[in-house]
């Protein structure tokens, strides 16, 4: 438990009511907990503070006259989904603290291990790493050779990082994903089938989310990279060579194709496909189920298969629905 006056300092903010008010953690605010704290996103959510249990509310300096009259303890803050995130990474941190090496964990003599480390059981890490300060590596994890994992990052249960990846701050890695694995890339003679060896490696920069069964390639020769603040789902294929920018998000089930290039702040919608060698520009938005098969210019927003400009799509969409009326007008 921890008083709202703290939880108030550590997020910025201005505290209305009981100083002295002890948070037992977050909640949500349809229902919420008493002695719990929860968030007021934007106006819409105005109808559940006379019904909520939560006894403390984060709301933005502008709704603070609003929520005056519902008698609760409120913290006045910039931006409430912000500060609740912070609220809630400190929350999961005190309740997850973990220190500690695995006496079932194989760690080859050549690697360098930082401080307060946590690196759980049945994990093998191999020559010449590095793994940085305040790193969490989970059960079963493997790292192979020449691997560099840096500070504050977490890699959960069974991951695997191939030989001379590249992990920046910050990261999360989620259970299951491969990063580093031989890109699939052939040269076909005679109807035989032969793979390329690749010998790049993955490159992915700091504070970068990828999600369970992801699985990233490395590539022939040069690197596959990964830009700060990318967030994936669970379940992208990223090939061979891929360059993506920062503060990317790419949703579930989207396959890269390789040699492709991504630029900044790109969204792009699950199920998406993008085919191999072809250029993003930044802020494009590429909605869900699509499927990309030439460049895109910076600022675009498409849809559809194959993709196009997404009013455009919706246009010719309806004008297909009204074809059979058409047809009819044209019979007669």
């Amino acid at each position: 438990m921890l008083e709202i006056s703290k939880i108030s300092k550590m997020l910025n903010g201005v505290l209305y009511g009981d100083d002295k008010l002890k948070i037992k953690g977050p909640c949500g605010i349809q229902d919420g907990k008493k002695n719990y704290l929860t968030y007021l996103k934007n106006k819409k959510y105005l109808k559940y503070l006379s019904t909520t249990k939560a006894s403390a509310i984060l709301v933005d300096r502008e709704t603070i006259e609003s929520v005056k009259s519902y008698k609760k303890t409120i913290i006045t803050v910039e931006n409430p989904s912000l500060s609740f995130i912070k609220y809630l990474e400190f929350h999961n941190n005190n309740q997850k603290q973990k220190s500690g090496i695995s006496k079932l964990s194989i760690i080859d003599k050549t690697t360098k291990i930082g401080k307060k480390i946590f690196i759980g059981n049945n994990v093998v890490i191999g020559k010449n790493c590095k793994i940085g300060d305040s790193v969490k590596i989970y059960s079963n994890v493997v790292i192979e050779d020449n691997c560099s994992i840096n500070n504050n990052s977490i890699l959960k249960s069974n991951v695997v990082i191939k030989n001379n990846t590249i992990i920046g701050k910050s990261c999360i890695i989620k259970s299951g994903a491969v990063i580093g694995d031989s890109g699939f890339g052939l040269v076909t003679e005679n109807n035989v089938h032969h793979l390329i060896p690749h010998l790049g490696k993955v490159i992915i920069h700091d504070n970068v989310l990828i999600g369970s069964n992801c699985t990233i390639d490395r590539s022939t020769l040069d690197d596959t990279i990964i830009g700060k603040g990318t967030k994936f789902d669970n379940l992208v294929q990223i090939g061979h060579n891929v360059k993506i920018g920062e503060n990317c998000v790419i949703c579930a089930q989207v396959g890269i194709g390789g040699s492709t290039n991504i630029g900044n702040n790109v969204i792009i919608g699950g199920q998406t496909g993008i085919i191999d060698h072809i250029n993003i520009s930044n802020n494009v938005m590429i909605g869900p189920k699509s499927f990309i098969i030439k460049s895109i210019k910076s600022n675009s927003y498409l849809s559809g298969n194959p993709a196009r400009n997404h009013r455009d799509r919706l246009k010719h969409d309806i004008l297909i629905q009204k074809l059979p009326d058409i047809y009819k007008k044209i019979a007669k």
